[in-house]
């Protein structure tokens, strides 16, 4: 039977086609606490895009770890190999240092915890904009190479505020809400917050790559704990939207039929 992570990708190159640039690939988020199995499953998407298609650039390949200590170390790894990642799910300045370090060439703060996104009666009254600054002051400081792609934004505004940063992650919606304003530069620059000195972060943060009791100390201390509760619940929403794609998956296995000798190639991926 053919993997299910090799029936994604095929369904997934029906759509590059239209993608210009860097193609995301998210990674198990069960897998988000097992170094071993991200590492592994890195590989194995490079490996299974090659046979697909092998005139793909497997350079535009990025793929999306949650960072936890483990996933961030993987990522580490990867790089190490030549396989690019973006560190998501990030929320303190903690995993924005240990993501710089690790050589992920982006991450993604979560401007909203995940359940504001799901919970029509939950309301984040903190969303992390000023974080994106943050980090990203803190890469251009010290010349670091990893972009920073803000993404969970819940409105317009908020977008507009972000106006500056590496890269977003935009809601269809949004989008068309953007397309129906009047496009003036300087109402955009008015709301950036890249242009409020104030928000300097100049903390002097340690070395956390070869540190994981520092790491998880100084994670688990910020906010008082905000930040690890917002990755617990994130990756446990993710999770049980990983289970249910393998379920359909499963129910779907006709719409992914392959060839017999690429069955055969794909048996010991």
């Amino acid at each position: 039977m053919v993997s299910q992570i090799a029936q994604a990708i095929r369904l997934a190159f029906l759509i590059i086609p239209n993608i210009t640039g860097a193609v995301h690939v998210m990674a198990n988020p069960c897998y988000s606490y097992h170094m071993d199995k991200i590492v592994e499953t890195g590989k194995r998407l490079h490996k299974i895009c090659n046979l697909l298609d092998p005139a793909f650039d497997t350079n535009r390949l990025v793929m999306k770890v949650a960072a936890t200590w483990e996933g961030l170390q993987a990522c580490r790894e990867l790089a190490l190999c030549g396989i690019k990642t973006l560190a998501t799910t990030v929320f303190p300045m903690e995993q924005v240092v240990l993501a710089g370090e690790a050589g992920c060439v982006s991450m993604s703060p979560f401007v909203h915890e995940a359940k504001a996104h799901f919970d029509e009666k939950y309301s984040d009254e903190m969303p992390l904009l000023r974080l994106c600054v943050q980090a990203q002051q803190f890469y251009k400081k010290r010349s670091i190479n990893t972009k920073v792609k803000a993404c969970a934004t819940l409105s317009v505004d908020e977008i507009l505020q972000l106006a500056g940063v590496d890269a977003l992650t935009i809601m269809p919606e949004d989008i068309q809400n953007l397309q129906k304003g009047t496009g003036c530069i300087r109402l955009v620059e008015n709301q950036s917050l890249f242009g409020d000195n104030s928000i300097a972060d100049d903390s002097d943060y340690p070395s956390y790559l070869d540190d994981e009791s520092t790491y998880r100390l100084d994670f688990s201390r910020n906010g008082q704990g905000k930040g690890q509760y917002k990755l617990m619940q994130v990756l446990a929403i993710f999770s049980d939207f990983q289970f249910k794609g393998e379920e359909f998956m499963k129910a779907h296995q006709q719409l992914f039929h392959l060839k017999p000798e690429v069955i055969l190639q794909y048996s010991t991926l």
